[in-house]
């Protein structure tokens, strides 16, 4: 099934693919807003070449392809850091992103446009 969606790609298959090279890429898909001490919103995930020509969606297993969302600055933040992420650029406008390196790769987060599309 993973075959049949070249675009999306597993949490160990990120792992891989950052070591390769790639950027994550963290993605507003829903304003984020505060809720007491904390914030909610929507974000996914995807992994990006330098150049933007190849991207792919996490999701949450290879048996059930269905985009992984974090819900919380905490889930968030916690997923960036188990993936090597020493710092965190967490966007909170819906649309807006923000680019991560694996550790060696790159020191800085970046930022640059992007299309947002439900499934």
């Amino acid at each position: 099934m993973i075959e049949d969606a070249p675009n999306v790609v597993t949490e160990e298959g990120l792992r891989g693919l950052l070591a390769d090279g790639f950027l994550l890429e963290v993605v507003c898909k829903e304003g984020a807003e505060k809720r007491h001490n904390s914030w909610h919103g929507t974000w996914i995930i995807r992994a990006v070449t330098e150049d933007g020509r190849d991207d792919k969606i996490l999701v949450t297993s290879r048996s059930y392809l269905r985009v992984r969302e974090f819900k919380t600055i905490v889930g968030l933040v916690s997923f960036l850091a188990d993936m090597g992420c020493t710092v965190a650029s967490i966007p909170l406008v819906e649309a807006e992103h923000a680019l991560h390196a694996a550790p060696g790769q790159s020191s800085a987060p970046r930022t640059r446009p992007v299309l947002v599309k439900d499934s």
